[in-house]
């Protein structure tokens, strides 16, 4: 078994080597001989992790001036069936490549956007500049329209031994498509040809190319090499048993799915063992209340207490991630020309850069007339925000009010530009709580009426938990068109995504109120923002965990958003926590759940330890002075008694008022909008029931800067042997730069991970688990 091992370690430390050296295979690489040389590429590389309406771009390198692509979606085995068309007999064969794919491929009706599929539409002209062509698009499912092909034997229109006219042929020996008649109606119909693409059923792209060879003449030919394995959006874990009697109940929001999904499969899926976790979407407020009623049994978070309505269940707040509240720009750019000099759009990828007072212009001013008042005027032409960013200065039109509208996003009747996911949750509470302190004068509401705005006509929305707190009245002026849910969010700015629409004709944006995982996970562009010196930050690593060592702590122990100080912080970070019970989990009748308890505590330590190296992009690993944090809490987890579990659990069915005798509740005071009711002013923290033991005191912001220093100064002393462990860890980070990119592209694609992934990934933990065992024990050695 070692010699196995061995040699899997060998391998995987040999492709990081050729990973950490630049070298990389092209995902998709074919041509005939005769035609000339060029490489394709996709990315993501790896397409059987996609999901439906999942983003894919397409890159075809190596060709002259003037080159050109299109593409079609194919089965992934083109049938070969085909007659050559001929007036008459002898009736050959036909299989060239070209005529299987124009009768059999394309009009696929993708499921996800109830339409036809953009792939089989998608076309690009090699760019002047970088010589490429690049193709943006999505990942479709569904199947095509069924349809007649006259050149199939099975599915012609054609009848056997048909009496032919003058110009046609006297007699079709071939055709095998007979009338079905319909013995009740009469009615005759015959076998028509569809395919579909999904899970079960993997599809091909067909890229026809058009480009000159070595004599200068254009010659055209198809690339089928590239297949893809559609699935269906929803995340589910596989390669376990499924719920059990001791899966955990864990209420969490959408944007925490791909990371539960990562964490349940590094637990279960290796011995094939029942699922930790059953993970309930569901709005962080709803989440916070199961919790609290001990219908879950833990809940994930990205603003502790902030946002729970009661708090009579002792919790303790565990790290988990560093996420962060975001605009993204989704859309379009003609920021290219092809090689006959022509506008060529580009998909919008780069950073632009926006003060706080044109976001809260952007989200409380009304979509409507951009090119006047709407959206603070800000998308009009020469306005500071469109002279401060290139990318919106190229999406021009004929007139001032169009090129307004197309950079804004006013498409249509029914959506004026701007998006996001409705409910409460931390990222409505993060960026209204920057805005409401950075731009108090331009987050207000325009004075239109109260049928509009109600009471807060021509005032401020306040900290709001809910972007529809930006639509309060009657008449929605379009501030905010927020959905229920991710799905629902990416099939709003679907023309943004694709480049679609008469308004993208010469670029477009679409904007998405959101957090930076999910911005990442869907190729949208997070804007970057001022921090506290008015320098321009974007979300990146470095600048979350730069804000998350200098947020302050509350009093339920977690780091408050908006209240990044440090210069270079992104000021809408918050940091994703998994809150777990104090006291013992019980059954009905209070009794105590041993085994399903131990489970709660090997989840906790997993998302908290192992499991930050499994996290999907745009979700930032924990720093250093959050990483301290984390040991003394998940300690804590089931401490308490049974019979204080039990007492919480009558309590919170009917929680007693604010401030009076027993457990507290969340009085929400820190919303001050209209969904937060009144309380105390903005930014101040609310009432929370104890983190801990009675004798445990509160987290300050000098104990965690303390705790921040202790571990950033932890230095291993040395002993016979060291040099030798040590030599070995930057052999096993390769073999971790080598698994973890894959595991990465399934976890992103809210994909399951395969068995032989995930038990590499265990054995890797194991290994360095009996590494840092080993430099403890000799550490204890040293000291006695």
């Amino acid at each position: 078994m070692f010699f196995v091992r061995a040699r899997q370690v060998g391998i995987l430390l040999i492709c990081g080597v050729l990973m950490v050296t630049g070298v990389a295979v092209p995902a998709a690489q074919a041509q005939a001989p005769s035609n000339p040389p060029y490489t394709l590429k996709t990315e993501p590389a790896d397409l059987s992790a996609a999901r439906n309406g999942d983003p894919v771009r397409l890159t075809i390198s190596g060709l002259a001036s003037g080159a050109q692509a299109s593409l079609k979606v194919c089965p992934a085995v083109l049938p070969d069936n085909l007659i050559k068309v001929a007036a008459r007999p002898p009736w050959n064969r036909e299989t060239s490549v070209n005529a299987r794919v124009n009768a059999y491929c394309g009009g696929l009706k993708d499921e996800f956007i109830a339409n036809a599929a953009h792939m089989d539409s998608a076309t690009g002209r090699r760019s002047s500049r970088t010589g490429d062509i690049v193709v943006d698009t999505q990942i479709p499912l569904g199947s095509s329209t069924p349809k007649p092909i006259i050149w199939d034997p099975l599915y012609t229109t054609f009848n056997k031994n048909a009496e032919g006219q003058a110009d046609k042929p006297p007699t079709v020996s071939w055709a095998a498509n007979p009338d079905v008649v319909d013995p009740a109606t009469g009615a005759k119909t015959r076998n028509k040809y569809s395919f579909r693409c999904d899970e079960n059923n993997p599809c091909a792209i067909a890229v026809t190319i058009t480009a000159k060879n070595a004599d200068g003449a254009f010659v055209t030919w198809i690339d089928s090499s590239i297949h893809f394995t559609p699935s269906q959006q929803e995340l589910g874990v596989k390669g376990c048993k499924g719920a059990g009697q001791h899966t955990l109940g864990a209420s969490m929001p959408e944007r925490l799915g791909r990371a539960a999904v990562a964490w349940n499969q590094a637990l279960c899926a290796p011995t094939q063992a029942e699922q930790p976790l059953n993970i309930v979407s569901e709005t962080e407020n709803a989440g916070l209340t199961a919790f609290d009623k001990g219908t879950s049994d833990l809940v994930v978070t990205g603003s502790g207490n902030a946002l729970a309505t009661q708090t009579v269940r002792d919790r303790q707040y565990i790290p988990v991630g560093i996420n962060a509240a975001v605009v993204a720009a989704v859309g379009w750019s003609p920021t290219d020309i092809d090689d006959n000099g022509n506008s060529l759009n580009a998909k919008f990828t780069g950073t632009l850069r926006f003060t706080h007072d044109e976001l809260a212009n952007m989200i409380t001013k009304g979509g409507q007339e951009p090119d006047l008042d709407g959206r603070g005027g800000i998308f009009r032409n020469g306005s500071p925000l469109v002279g401060r960013n290139p990318g919106l200065v190229s999406v021009t039109r004929e007139n001032e009010a169009n090129a307004a509208r197309a950079r804004a996003g006013a498409e249509s009747l029914d959506f004026f530009g701007v998006t996001g996911e409705s409910g409460p949750g931390t990222v409505p509470f993060a960026l209204s709580k920057v805005l409401a302190e950075a731009a108090p004068s331009a987050w207000v509401f325009p004075k239109k009426g109260k049928e509009y705005f109600g009471e807060l006509d021509g005032k401020s929305p306040g900290v709001i938990s809910d972007l529809n707190a930006l639509d309060p009245g009657a008449f929605s002026l379009h501030n905010v068109d927020a959905k229920t849910g991710q799905l629902a969010v990416r099939k709003t700015v679907q023309n943004g995504v694709v480049g679609t629409g008469f308004v993208c004709t010469g670029g477009c944006m679409s904007w998405v109120i959101t957090d930076l995982a999910t911005a990442r996970a869907y190729g949208w562009a997070p804007v970057a923002v001022p921090d506290g010196k008015g320098n321009f930050v974007a979300p990146t690593k470095e600048s979350l965990q730069l804000a998350a060592d200098s947020m302050r702590v509350g009093a339920d122990g977690t780091v408050q958003p908006g209240t990044a100080t440090k210069d270079g912080a992104y000021p809408l970070t918050f940091v994703e926590y998994l809150a777990a019970p104090v006291n013992p989990l019980i059954d009905a009748t209070c009794k105590p759940m041993t085994e399903k308890q131990a489970q709660l505590k090997a989840v906790a330590g997993l998302a908290s330890g192992f499991g930050q190296s499994l996290l999907p992009p745009g979700m930032t690993p924990l720093s250093p002075g959050l990483a301290a944090t984390v040991p003394a809490r998940v300690a804590k987890i089931g401490t308490g008694t049974v019979q204080e579990a039990c007492q919480e659990r009558e309590e919170a069915k009917n929680p007693p008022p604010a401030g009076g005798a027993g457990a507290t509740t969340a009085a929400n005071s820190s919303l001050t909008g209209p969904s937060g009711g009144t309380g105390s002013p903005a930014g101040t923290s609310s009432p929370a029931a104890a983190t801990g033991p009675a004798a445990a005191a509160a987290p300050t912001p000098e104990s965690v800067l303390a705790a921040k220093n202790l571990a950033e100064s932890i230095d291993i002393p040395k002993f016979a042997g060291a040099g030798v462990l040590g030599a070995l860890v930057p052999l096993v980070a390769l073999v971790i730069l080598a698994t973890l990119p894959s595991a990465t592209a399934y976890v992103a694609a809210g994909r399951p991970v395969p068995r032989w992934l995930v038990v590499a990934l265990a054995e890797i933990a194991a290994a360095f688990s009996m590494l840092f065992g080993l430099l403890r024990r000799k550490t204890a050695g040293g000291a006695a």
